[in-house]
């Protein structure tokens, strides 16, 4: 094939051996395509991670919303040439080479320039475009159509479609472009009697431990005064020098009671009786419990790990408790405390197979979900990038009530969560990241997504014993599953012959049902 047919990206037309930058070749973009129809017919509709556009005649006038989208989140993949309304099949007498232009200058509409791969790959006898759009780094985000500007053409993945982002999500963006610094701010009317005596001498003495050199014949208040745990207050005209006043972050690692300032920085736990908000929402279920938890980090860090063992059971607890302590410490410490959110708690919902972590503010700076998987190859540990990192270093030296420190290793709470799941024989934690909040996931135990495709497809023969039919959103929530594994799943039970598919005429959705021996 060559690149002037317009079925190679310049990028695999120009290496020698057929590969782009990233060592694909058409083939194996050929076959992830293929992969993603395969999954949206069995789902029903496109994806997160997949956009499908018919574009029979001309290029979608939405192309630009889904570029951004994709730029602004995780990436994704665009489909062109393809019906899902015909049930995800090749549009007839669709030009693949014009779309492949025309998805080209779109790309060149946006804030900025998006820069994809874009190949025609061949499928059930047509021509389809494809491309794979790359998540931005944060300091070029938002992504946005040019003629629109930041706040009116910059969208973001939402399920299968794309939305608008709100001001405040493009400001979160645009502030990634220099180090916030909103855990500095002074606390109005607070004093330093509003710190706590025990925490302070805990975090003076510690400090002064480790850097003796640095801090040796320097007072309380002056250390306090360097460690950013209190500043002046110069708004006050009628004290020379102005009033020293805990700032923000002081106060929520070292404060008696910081709610009295900001009465929703603290964490909600609700406990539901099933595996869905549903059952409670929607039906006569009642939460078994709910608690809100106050208090300094440290005191919240504690309170809330010992709700947690109280209600799953401290004697042989299904969730080691180091994990919550990290999960719970790491939320509180890298959530978002710019003044949009300090109206937002961490929540944490306890259901019967998992427990739901979520802060405001998603993950920040260099910080992605490759990063968090993927540790340091000398030191072991992520790269790590913090919004708070003046909260941060004080929470490295802020002592436990119980005893220990916060976050004494500075930045490997994410890895010590991994080693501990693996040690008590969990599945690993799942994370999910938005401009808005991140959601950490702990498993009861090990599920059937984390199983061979025989163990899932024995998991799903067992729940469709119990239904007359589901479709597969309905099973993937049943069972915890992600998409893939289910379809994976259900592909094998289809050609096995022991499922087969039905629709029912007032219900458009595919469904499955177990077969008639």
């Amino acid at each position: 094939m060559r690149s002037g047919d317009g079925l190679l990206p310049p990028s695999i037309a120009a290496s020698s051996d057929g590969t782009d930058v990233n060592g694909h070749t058409l083939d194996d973009y050929t076959a992830k395509m293929t992969e993603l129809i395969e999954l949206m017919r069995m789902i029903g509709n496109d994806t997160q991670q997949c956009e499908v556009k018919e574009c029979k005649r001309r290029i979608s006038s939405t192309i630009t919303d889904t570029l951004s989208a994709f730029s602004n989140g995780s990436g994704g993949w665009i489909i062109l040439g393809l019906s899902e309304k015909a049930g995800f099949t090749p549009v007839d007498h669709f030009d693949a080479r014009a779309m492949q232009e025309a998805l080209s200058q779109a790309c060149e509409k946006m804030t900025p320039v998006v820069r994809p791969v874009i190949v025609t790959c061949p499928f059930e006898g047509a021509n389809l475009v494809f491309a794979r759009i790359d998540e931005m780094l944060p300091r070029d985000k938002p992504c946005f159509t040019t003629t629109l500007g930041p706040h009116g053409g910059s969208f973001i993945r939402t399920g299968d479609g794309d939305r608008r982002m709100t001001s405040y999500e493009v400001d979160r963006l645009i502030e990634e472009h220099l180090q916030p610094t909103y855990d500095l701010d002074i606390v109005p009317g607070a004093t330093i009697d509003d710190l706590d005596h025990a925490l302070v001498s805990g975090l003076l003495a510690r400090v002064r431990e480790q850097h003796p050199h640095v801090f040796a014949g320097t007072d309380d208040t002056r250390m306090l005064l360097d460690l950013q745990v209190l500043r002046h207050d110069d708004s006050d005209d009628a004290t020379v020098g102005g009033v020293l006043r805990p700032t923000l972050a002081g106060l929520l690692a070292l404060g008696r009671y910081p709610q009295k300032y900001y009465p929703r920085l603290s964490i909600s736990i609700a406990v539901f009786p099933g595996i869905d908000r549903d059952e409670v929402f929607r039906g006569d279920e009642r939460l078994v419990a709910a608690k809100t938890i106050v208090g300094p980090i440290p005191v919240m860090i504690n309170d809330a790990v010992e709700s947690l063992m109280r209600w799953i059971g401290a004697k042989k607890p299904d969730y080691p408790p180091v994990v919550l302590r990290e999960a719970i410490a790491n939320a509180l410490t890298h959530r978002d405390y710019s003044p949009d959110a300090r109206g937002t708690q961490v929540r944490i919902n306890v259901f019967t197979n998992r427990i739901e972590i979520t802060n405001p503010g998603g993950l920040y700076g260099t910080v992605t979900h490759d990063v968090l998987a993927n540790p340091h190859p000398v030191t072991g540990v992520p790269f790590v990038s913090t919004r708070n990192q003046f909260l941060f270093t004080l929470l490295e030296s802020t002592p436990y009530p119980d005893g220990g420190f916060v976050n004494p290793e500075g930045g490997d709470g994410y890895q010590r969560i991994a080693a501990s799941l693996h040690e008590a024989g969990v599945e690993p934690a799942t994370t999910r990241n938005d401009i808005n909040t991140f959601t950490m996931t702990i498993t009861k135990h090990r599920t059937a997504a984390n199983s061979t495709p025989s163990d899932i497809s024995k998991a799903i023969m067992t729940v469709l014993e119990r239904h007359s039919a589901m479709s597969i959103k309905e099973i993937i929530r049943e069972l915890q599953l992600t998409p893939l594994a289910a379809t994976s799943g259900m592909r094998e039970l289809i050609r096995e012959g022991r499922v087969a598919k039905v629709r029912f005429q007032d219900d458009p959705t595919q469904r499955y049902r177990l077969k008639s021996n």
